[in-house]
């Protein structure tokens, strides 16, 4: 009985082990600019590239570096950055820098993670007037 609850905790600790860390990560965001993602993790950092377009007829690509630390408890992580977009909105191109700071969940046992976040822009090459301080999103990544 000894030895299986040893095992019984190896394997436990095993599993929460792997499932609190993840290499890649592929998703969808919703909110400000709603699309598709995907990260890379290297532990403390993050690379997430993301592709969004929709109402309006917009494309934006964008790309993060992100810091990133764990907070609240297990599966929790505060993630903060900044990055660069490219877009065209309406056959208007626009170039500009986009901030982030948000919060992520890795499920445990199965590979999701979720995320809440902020990412403010603003365009550096403008063909039109472009800040976007009102950019909250939800998203939602298979992990592997």
């Amino acid at each position: 009985m000894k030895k299986l609850l040893v095992m019984a905790t190896l394997l436990v600790a095993t599993l929460t082990v792997s499932a609190q860390e993840y290499n890649w990560a592929v998703g969808v965001r919703a909110g400000g600019f709603s699309g598709l993602t995907v990260k890379k993790n290297n532990d403390s950092n993050a690379l997430e590239f993301g592709a969004s377009w929709g109402v309006g007829n917009y494309l934006n690509v964008d790309g993060l570096y992100l810091l990133q630390q764990p907070v609240i408890g297990e599966g929790f992580t505060l993630y903060y950055g900044g990055g660069a977009y490219v877009g065209l909105w309406a056959s208007n191109f626009a170039l500009g820098v986009e901030g982030a700071v948000g919060l992520e969940y890795k499920l445990s046992n199965i590979p999701l993670a979720f995320s809440l976040d902020y990412r403010p822009s603003i365009n550096v090459i403008p063909v039109f007037p472009g800040l976007d301080l009102v950019n909250f999103g939800l998203g939602i990544k298979y992990c592997f």
